[in-house]
């Protein structure tokens, strides 16, 4: 009987948890899906600022050092035209998430989208790849904490 009841205790303890992980990984995509189209606005820079963590981690796709904290962020991010949504575009769509059972951390994983500044022939760079957040509840609102990424092959001629 006790075994019974350990397991009833415990099915119904994750039964009452399974709404706040769903409602977690929602607000997880929520905020990524926000994020994104900040940064089609207002450019990849300020969607970044907009949404990291004071001590968030950048892991990028480039050649550059990896960005830590969010004071460094905005100092690199002073220099650096990839935010300029007039030139270039960064977008993405998350295709998947994750919640902590007490909802307060979680990741999104999916695809991103960068379109560059025409060249002198009108071409633009055209880059694609995959990237993973880690988020952080603050609050009432959803930081990340982590971004990273990684740039598809370009298809073999």
């Amino acid at each position: 009987m006790n075994r019974i009841s350990v397991v009833l205790g415990f099915g119904a303890a994750l039964l009452l948890s399974a709404p706040a992980i769903g409602g977690a990984q929602d607000d997880i995509v929520a905020a990524d899906k926000a994020f994104s189209e900040l940064s089609v606005a207002k450019g990849s820079n300020a969607a970044f600022l907009a949404y990291m963590a004071d001590d968030a981690r950048i892991f990028g796709t480039g050649n550059e050092a990896p960005i830590f904290g969010k004071a460094e962020a905005a100092k690199r991010f002073q220099t650096s035209s990839n935010g300029d949504q007039k030139l270039n575009v960064l977008s993405w769509v998350p295709d998947n998430a994750e919640a902590s059972g007490d909802g307060t951390v979680g990741y999104s994983d999916g695809h991103w989208l960068f379109e560059g500044a025409p060249d002198a022939k009108g071409n633009r760079l055209h880059l694609t790849g995959r990237y993973v957040t880690v988020w952080r509840k603050v609050g009432s609102d959803w930081k990340f904490i982590a971004d990273m990424g990684t740039t598809d092959q370009k298809p073999e001629k």
